[in-house]
């Protein structure tokens, strides 16, 4: 599930994900961050993911949907990502897949490195 991390600056939306990855819970994450992208002409994101339990392969599908769907919108906006987790094999899929899409920088982090990320992301 989806949680807001507030940052209280407006160029940085902060989310943290715990639990399962399942299409109902992709479905519910959107309501929470498509009003931050929608209200911002440019975003860095903050994103911690602890715990998470399972990955539906059902709510990959949907969020590679989204972010086809929205590319342009999403790389018109998103200027930074950075990423924080202690699971190494997101990490490394994350930054091999943001090597395809110019514009938007991703570094990843491990949560011994949070100060580091939310320094990078400011």
């Amino acid at each position: 599930m989806l949680q807001k991390i507030d940052f209280q600056e407006e160029h940085v939306a902060g989310f943290r994900w715990e639990g399962k990855f399942d299409e109902k819970a992709f479905k519910q994450s959107l309501v929470q961050f498509l009003p931050e992208l929608q209200m911002r002409s440019r975003l860095n994101i903050y994103f911690e993911i602890v715990n998470l339990t399972e990955v539906e392969a059902k709510a990959i599908w949907e969020e590679i949907k989204f972010d086809v769907r929205n590319f342009t919108d999403l790389q018109s906006k998103i200027e930074k990502v950075a990423l924080v987790t202690d699971m190494s094999w997101i990490r490394t899929l994350s930054e091999a897949s943001s090597t395809v899409v110019p514009g938007i920088s991703l570094k990843a982090f491990k949560f011994d490195e949070v100060e580091a990320a939310k320094v990078w992301i400011r």
